[in-house]
């Protein structure tokens, strides 16, 4: 009797190893990444391999430094010399996905590096160099206490300011918690607890309803206001609704107005001088054509367009009410498909012609001539 329980036991051993590996050659092979980092990645690979985001004292969070792509102080691009060299005129462009390069493999053709290599390349300013201070995600809270805390240690001579979008998205948040702090968005928890090492225990664990402890986008991990109600966008009508606040997203808007963007521009403009930096405002471009890949058109809903209108409006005024550098791109910036990969974020072609038409702009300026 004691036998036949032990061939069984060793049968059903021996049935769940020959499982186990198999499911984990068929997902190594087959699986595509958020079947990987839901059944097989454990904690530490999900890290190395995904995390984009880490999180930073009194900014919630930064871009991780294990990417090959992010230095050591944690910007997108190669290492940065502290303090700056006597012969260098430091530009520092700061912003969110849109500035770092979301959806380009290259660092380099981001916006700012194409900027760099433009400005020397057709204008001779061999002494420029641009910083990439983009992070995705990064609205104008962040990048303001970006600007306090971190940006005066590189010393810039010029801080390009680029914001829009995503600061529309915080708007269109619950109106019970919009507020200076921003603190409808949590702040930010990182993800250090172990992953059940078994795929086939992952699998039975998700089959009985229980959620992972596991990011697919960007990482981001926030602990957020209890009772917080979320924005749940229905598109399928003529106008978007916010189903959590059974509101429109224009009557979110509405309830929720553009204070906090004027309010964070301003003071970063006031803390780029406060570090004897000039600063320039460019207004925010995006496409209105619905594409058909990489997050759909993104701005083809007309509440979108209107909330980022709404701010470059903002912007068009500080720039003139604070005497700032300015380039309206949004002005000038084509929208036809082979610019972009979406409505919201560029190509390698529309991050050049940004550059381009930023460098054209500069070069007739004199803000240019002490890096020559």
């Amino acid at each position: 009797m004691r036998s036949k329980i032990a061939i069984i036991l060793a049968s059903i051993a021996f049935t769940l190893v020959i499982l186990e590996l198999g499911a984990r050659f068929y997902l190594s092979q087959y699986g595509d990444e958020r079947q990987k980092i839901l059944y097989l990645y454990s904690r530490d690979e999900i890290n190395q391999k995904q995390t984009l985001l880490q999180g930073l004292a009194y900014l919630n969070y930064g871009l991780s430094t294990t990417r090959d792509h992010v230095n050591s102080l944690g910007y997108r691009g190669p290492e940065i010399a502290i303090p700056k060299p006597d012969d260098v005129f430091r530009i520092v462009a700061v912003g969110g996905s849109t500035t770092y390069g979301l959806f380009l493999d290259l660092w380099q053709l981001a916006y700012p590096r194409q900027l760099e290599e433009t400005l020397r390349r057709d204008y001779g300013y061999d002494q420029v160099e641009l910083i990439n201070a983009g992070v995705p995600q990064y609205s104008t809270w962040e990048s303001a206490v970006n600007m306090l805390l971190r940006i005066p240690d590189l010393e810039p001579d010029l801080i390009i300011i680029y914001h829009g979008i995503n600061d529309v998205g915080v708007r269109l948040t619950d109106p019970d918690f919009y507020d200076g702090l921003n603190s409808g968005k949590g702040y930010w928890i990182d993800r250090d607890d172990p992953l059940p090492p078994s795929v086939l225990w992952r699998f039975a664990l998700k089959r009985l309803g229980y959620e992972l402890p596991v990011a697919y986008e960007l990482d981001t991990t926030f602990k957020r206001p209890d009772g917080i109600r979320a924005c749940e966008q229905d598109t399928s009508g003529p106008e978007t609704l916010c189903t959590g606040f059974d509101m429109t997203a224009s009557e979110v808007l509405a309830a929720n107005p553009p204070i906090y963007f004027e309010r964070n521009l301003l003071n970063m403009i006031l803390l780029a001088r406060a570090m004897n930096s000039d600063v320039m405002l460019v207004t925010w471009a995006y496409s209105p054509i619905d594409f058909p890949i990489a997050g759909g058109g993104g701005m083809v809903h007309q509440h979108l367009q209107y909330g980022a209108d709404e701010h470059n409006a903002i912007v068009r005024r500080l720039a003139e009410e604070e005497g700032t550098l300015f380039y309206d791109l949004a002005a000038s910036m084509p929208t036809d498909e082979q610019y972009w990969v979406n409505g919201v974020h560029m190509k390698a072609a529309g991050t050049a012609e940004m550059a381009r038409q930023i460098a054209a702009y500069l070069a007739a300026t004199e803000v240019l001539d002490q890096s020559q």
